[in-house]
């Protein structure tokens, strides 16, 4: 063997002992698995998502949970109110696609840097993601921490990951939303029925008189009240509020409607359009909400001359009232208070103020 040879042997056997001394003097394992760069976070997940039953995203105040029933996904704890498909459908996906590009810290005092602490710690930021199928069986599961979005140079989002029960954390590249906020797994838009089409609103707060607002024509933009004294004046902004109720209607909470029934009437509104859409919006008191429970009817009407263009043929019109009727009849939804408000208006509510007595 030449010198060259002999020194280069030496060399490599005083670092294999440097480092032997290091490991003992730190007392840590040596590595013998290779940092993973570019491998899949969950290895042939794709197809056993098929078999998937539920879905859990737990934090350390709470847990969601979506269940599939008859092929539709819904909220568990809300009846199985149906969240979107859409949303499912980019969980999966964003399981499937994930890549492991990088090791990061194995330290358990420093996962909380990373949002990957445990879900138990309270306050804290990390989410337990858990896919289960039928029986049970976890299919993927991973705490998911803070994700990486960098705008600058269109670089890939990242989220840091790490398997419960491990010590080894991850840099992922790729998208995944874990939202454990109900509502944002729903379309939250309940109805969206434009003034145009509004020909008569009535509301009917319990206990108080009537307030009924009418369109005498499609093409005639004036809202005015039917069945008040002579001398009534109306505030012309609150009666434009009526045949704008139905629009952009949307909900803060959901159940379903048969658990209601113990719940304080506490009014109703009907609407009526020009192409022959019936509306009733009974508001009930429960829980310190108020809930709308929404029956949709149709009835024939004649079309109006010159009508515009979002008033609906008749057969459009009767397929939308029955495809509304089986979305909503089953569920009893919490609005916005300003919109539960203008459901339950009175005579005084819509009544011009009384001028100042100038004395």
């Amino acid at each position: 063997m030449t010198r060259r040879g002999v020194l280069l042997l030496g060399l490599a056997a005083l670092a294999a002992a440097g480092g032997a001394a290091a490991v003992l003097m730190t007392g840590e394992q040596t590595r013998t698995e290779a940092v993973v760069i570019g491998q899949p976070a969950f290895p042939g997940v794709a197809p056993r998502l098929a078999d998937a039953e539920r879905i859990e995203i737990r934090r350390h105040d709470g847990v969601l949970v979506l269940t599939r029933a008859d092929g539709v996904w819904g909220l568990a704890d809300k009846g199985g109110y149906p969240v979107r498909p859409d949303r499912v459908r980019e969980l999966f996906a964003g399981l499937a696609e994930l890549k492991l590009i990088e090791e990061r810290t194995g330290n358990p005092e420093l996962f909380s840097r990373l949002g990957l602490e445990d879900v138990t710690v309270p306050g804290g930021t990390s989410q337990l993601l858990t896919v289960k199928d039928r029986e049970g069986r976890v299919i993927a599961e991973a705490i998911l921490g803070r994700r990486r979005i960098r705008t600058a140079g269109n670089l890939p989002e990242a989220i840091y990951l790490r398997r419960p029960g491990e010590n080894r954390t991850y840099l992922a590249e790729g998208t995944l939303r874990a939202d454990n906020d109900p509502m944002l797994w729903v379309e939250r838009e309940i109805l969206d029925i434009r003034r145009a089409r509004i020909a008569a609103v009535t509301t009917h707060r319990a206990g108080a008189e009537p307030v009924r607002a009418i369109r005498r024509s499609a093409d005639l933009e004036a809202v005015e009240l039917e069945g008040v004294a002579e001398d009534f004046r109306a505030d012309q902004a609150k009666l434009d509020d009526l045949p704008r109720a139905l629009e952009w209607l949307t909900f803060n909470d959901v159940r379903p409607a048969d658990t209601l029934a113990d719940a304080t009437a506490l009014g109703e509104a009907r609407f009526e359009t020009f192409d022959g859409l019936e509306i009733t919006v009974r508001l009930l008191g429960a829980d310190d909400k108020r809930w709308a429970l929404i029956a949709v009817a149709w009835s024939e009407r004649q079309r109006p001359e010159n009508a515009p263009a979002e008033i609906k043929p008749a057969e459009e019109a009767k397929a939308e009232a029955e495809a509304l009727s089986r979305r909503l009849s089953p569920w009893a939804f919490q609005l916005v208070d300003w919109k539960a408000d203008i459901l339950l208006y009175r005579p005084e509510d819509v009544a011009a103020p009384q001028p100042r007595d100038p004395s």
